[in-house]
């Protein structure tokens, strides 16, 4: 497990949660991946810490764990970052997040 998926609970984040990392915004910039409105949970956001590296992540159904799905700097090509999340997150989670907004 890495330092930065430890504090996490052993489920998806509820959308309250996401709140409060982004609360902490001096020390992490939060954006939401895979939100399942219905169910109020996240299960892929990414994470920005002191504005300088960058990490996904995402909740493992196999391992029941969240982990890192890459590290990146911070400047690299965001929207890209995002779509290979959600590819990540591809089909377990397809049925939770069909009412989820993409923009």
């Amino acid at each position: 497990m890495s330092p930065i998926t430890e504090s996490l609970p052993d489920r998806p984040l509820s959308s309250s949660e996401i709140h409060a990392l982004e609360a902490q915004r001096e020390a992490y910039g939060v954006a939401p991946v895979g939100f399942a409105p219905d169910r109020d949970i996240v299960v892929a956001f990414v994470v920005i810490v002191g504005g300088e590296r960058g990490h996904s992540l995402g909740f493992d159904t196999d391992a029941e764990q969240w982990v890192v799905v890459e590290s990146f700097e911070d400047g690299d090509d965001f929207s890209a970052v995002t779509e290979r999340l959600r590819s990540w997150v591809g089909d377990d989670w397809d049925e939770e997040l069909a009412g989820e907004n993409r923009g």
